[in-house]
């Protein structure tokens, strides 16, 4: 075999050696779907305002994203304030992240929500402790199905699941209730009460 041949033989294995591993080549990714928010604000505070015009609820962040197309906002460690029904008193969440929904008709605090509401008329002011909660600022209400620790005063209640009426400062703890009560007593100490 003369050398050209062997050439040429060499040559067209080598050209279907690549057609055939060109035409095995995986398929191009797909493009990348835009994932951007429309916006995004650094260090801001929003208030947003309820459909009478009076105030939902304000939040302060380091990072805040909103997706116009879900109509919804992203919000990293946010520190909430809703109004409570005396004038000037709030309560204040806080979470490590929340979203809140079109319109700001619901509020979600995720991982790791702490809420701690106005003194009451003792002045102990009472402080949730929970996985996620979702606040629905135009009723004046929140809950969760989460498992819930509540702290007012000496007095420590554990159960799962929540509704809370912000405007009355009253709360439900649905299920798996363990409390353990301080009461007042006239003149003395409070002593602890288990249920």
């Amino acid at each position: 075999m003369n050398r050209t041949v062997l050439g040429l033989l060499l040559g067209a294995g080598a050209l279907a050696s690549g057609l055939a591993l060109w035409a095995l080549r995986e398929p191009p990714a797909p493009p990348l779907a835009d994932l951007r928010a429309d916006y995004r604000l650094e260090g801001f505070e929003m208030s947003a305002l309820r459909q009478d015009g009076s105030e939902g609820f304000t939040v302060i962040g380091p990072l805040l994203e909103r997706d116009g197309e879900a109509a919804a906002t992203l919000l990293t460690a946010p520190r909430f304030g809703f109004p409570a029904r005396q004038p000037g008193q709030r309560w204040e969440a806080r979470s490590g992240s929340a979203w809140v929904g079109p319109d700001h008709r619901e509020v979600r605090l995720l991982d790791g929500v702490e809420v701690d509401g106005p003194p009451n008329r003792h002045g102990e002011a009472v402080r949730f402790s929970t996985d996620h909660l979702s606040v629905f600022p135009e009723d004046d209400r929140a809950r969760t199905d989460a498992a819930v620790t509540i702290v007012q005063g000496r007095s420590i209640l554990r159960g799962t699941g929540l509704e809370v009426d912000l405007e009355a400062q009253t709360y439900e703890l649905l299920a798996d209730v363990d409390a353990m009560f301080y009461p007042r007593r006239a003149g003395g100490d409070p002593a602890g009460e288990r249920r």
